[in-house]
């Protein structure tokens, strides 16, 4: 496994946000920071993390909205795919009970991107479908897969931008083909495996 990894679920929805330290030094990254800014800064500096980069897998609120804060905090990047950008840069109007805090894109990432940060790279998997540009973070032998995969199911694709043609497909192409020994810590709910969804998630075996 890659990394030093602590997860700590925010917001009304029960998003996952991750903290990834990357080398000894505390150098890393928080993976879908959605809410309670004060409480993953708490938890970074508990960790002795030093965010370097706040990665987004997408451009829904319940994971993007405390990325402002604590890009000001940290003073670090945050990235996401050009798909998703309005989404992340907008203040339009709440969604699912939830006032929405834009946030600022630094860089844009890229199908193939290998991002590093410190001595740790973080591939990157564009897998379209819960939203256009939805992706994945592979690092090492642990995915991070966002509201693409859950344990036993996959993300919704009815809200605006989402295909479930698009997403049947990123799962077949992409995430199917990953060793089955790869962990998955997905964007809500637990963590699970390549080898357990290849086997029991009905949305590999379509």
């Amino acid at each position: 496994m890659g990394g030093e990894i602590t997860c700590v679920v925010v917001g009304l929805l029960e998003t996952n946000c991750y903290l990834v330290k990357c080398d000894a030094e505390g150098s890393g990254v928080i993976i879908d920071p959605g809410d309670d800014s004060s409480r993953i800064v708490e938890e970074c500096r508990r960790i002795g993390l030093r965010p370097e980069l706040i990665l987004l897998t997408h451009g829904h609120i319940d994971h993007t909205n405390a990325a402002g804060d604590l890009r000001g905090t940290f003073d670090c990047e945050v990235a996401c795919h050009h798909l998703d950008e309005e989404m992340v840069r907008s203040s339009g109007p709440a969604l699912w009970g939830l006032e929405r805090h834009a946030c600022q894109v630094d860089r844009n990432v890229s199908d193939g991107d290998v991002i590093v940060v410190g001595t740790r790279g973080f591939k990157v998997i564009h897998t379209p479908g819960h939203t256009p540009g939805s992706v994945c973070y592979l690092l090492d032998n642990v995915l991070f897969s966002g509201d693409t995969l859950f344990r036993g199911s996959i993300g919704r694709t009815d809200l605006p931008g989402g295909s479930e043609e698009e997403i049947l497909k990123s799962l077949k192409v992409k995430l199917g083909k990953l060793d089955s020994t790869v962990k998955v810590f997905p964007g809500h709910g637990p963590p699970t495996t390549i080898g357990y969804e290849k086997t029991f998630n009905p949305f590999l075996q379509t």
